[in-house]
């Protein structure tokens, strides 16, 4: 083994050594995640918990046509169905100065800051003695090809979430416009 590799092996193995120290011991949960805004996951995820399954009613209305369905959903498909708005949670370390907080009696709103990035314009947070009654979101995507703009919005009763609805217009270039609109109850 030539000194060079000797020095290498031995530069390895303190740093080893320097790493593995007791004096580093702060451990982050998720370094991306932040608490900075209304916490929109884990509010999710105690309704979704308190609804347990739940049967549901659904109009869905793509464009000119409609479909109804009634189902039962458990926790898994509660997740799914609300994928926009667990997807629509700004408590991300990227965001934390990307958003205005305005907040007056029974309203908290979340607005993206002029000139900042971001698909999610607008959060807006009801609330009635101190409990959320409704959540409404605000997310728009623009780029060369492609333009959508969707708002959703949850209802919140004693029970938990009481409806949901996303409406939203889909643009792709060259390619007519389309509409979906999504009407859910817990019935």
């Amino acid at each position: 083994m030539g000194n060079c590799q000797k020095v290498l092996c031995l530069l390895l193995v303190l740093g080893c050594l320097i790493s593995c120290s007791d004096d580093e011991k702060v451990v982050f949960a998720n370094p991306i995640q932040i608490e900075a805004y209304f916490p929109l996951s884990d509010f999710l995820e105690e309704n979704i918990e308190m609804l347990g399954s739940a049967e549901v009613r659904k109009v869905i209305r793509f464009n000119d046509e409609t479909e109804s369905v009634d189902f039962v959903m458990d926790s898994l498909t509660w997740r799914q169905e609300m994928v926009f708005f667990f997807q629509a949670d700004i408590n991300k370390a990227a965001l934390a100065a990307s958003y205005e907080t305005e907040e007056t009696q029974g309203l908290l709103i979340h607005r993206l800051k002029p000139g900042e990035k971001g698909d999610i314009k607008r959060i807006e947070v009801k609330k009635q003695s101190g409990k959320v009654v409704e959540i409404v979101i605000l997310s728009v995507v623009n780029n060369l090809f492609y333009k959508s703009t969707v708002e959703g919005k949850i209802t919140i009763e004693d029970k938990g979430i009481d409806s949901y609805t996303l409406s939203g217009d889909q643009k792709v270039w060259f390619l007519p416009g389309t509409k979906l609109q999504v009407e859910a109850e817990v019935i």
